[in-house]
C-alpha cells in the first residue's frame, strides 16, 4: 500500500506538481509578480499555471529521464479488457491449424519417399 501512495505522489508530482510549478516561473520570468497576480484572480489558476508549464515540465522531465529512464514518466497503471469479435475465431483457428499440420505431414511423407529412394539408388 505505501508504495501505492509513493508511486501515486511520483504520478501527481511529475504530472501536476511539475507543470504547476513550472508555469509559475514562466510567468513570473515574463510579467513578474504582477503576472502572477493576474493569472491568480482567474477562474481556475491552477490549470493555468499547469498549462503555461507544459512545455518546460516536459523537457524537465525529458531530462530526469536522460539520467534515470521511467523517473521523469512514470509508469501509469492500467486495466486492460480483450473482447472476443469474433465467435467463430477458435473454429477458423483450428482449421488453419489442422490444415498446416495436413501440409506439413504430406510434405514428411513426400521427404521419406524422396530419402528412401535415394537411399536405395546408392547401394545399385
Amino acid at each position: 500500500m505505501a508504495k501505492d501512495q509513493l508511486r501515486d505522489f511520483h504520478l501527481f508530482a511529475m504530472e501536476s506538481a511539475l507543470p504547476f510549478g513550472m508555469g509559475i516561473i514562466k510567468n513570473v520570468k515574463t510579467g513578474g509578480f504582477q503576472k502572477i497576480m493576474d493569472v491568480i484572480k482567474l477562474k481556475d489558476p491552477f490549470s493555468e499555471f499547469q498549462a503555461d508549464g507544459e512545455t518546460s515540465a516536459k523537457k524537465v522531465r525529458d531530462k530526469i529521464d536522460q539520467l534515470i529512464p521511467g523517473l521523469g514518466y512514470p509508469v501509469v497503471s492500467v486495466d486492460v479488457t480483450v473482447e472476443e469479435n469474433y465467435p467463430d475465431y477458435e473454429s477458423n483457428d483450428n482449421d488453419s491449424l489442422v490444415s498446416t499440420l495436413n501440409r506439413i505431414d504430406s510434405d514428411l511423407d513426400q521427404l521419406r519417399r524422396m530419402i528412401s529412394n535415394d537411399s536405395l539408388n546408392i547401394h545399385d
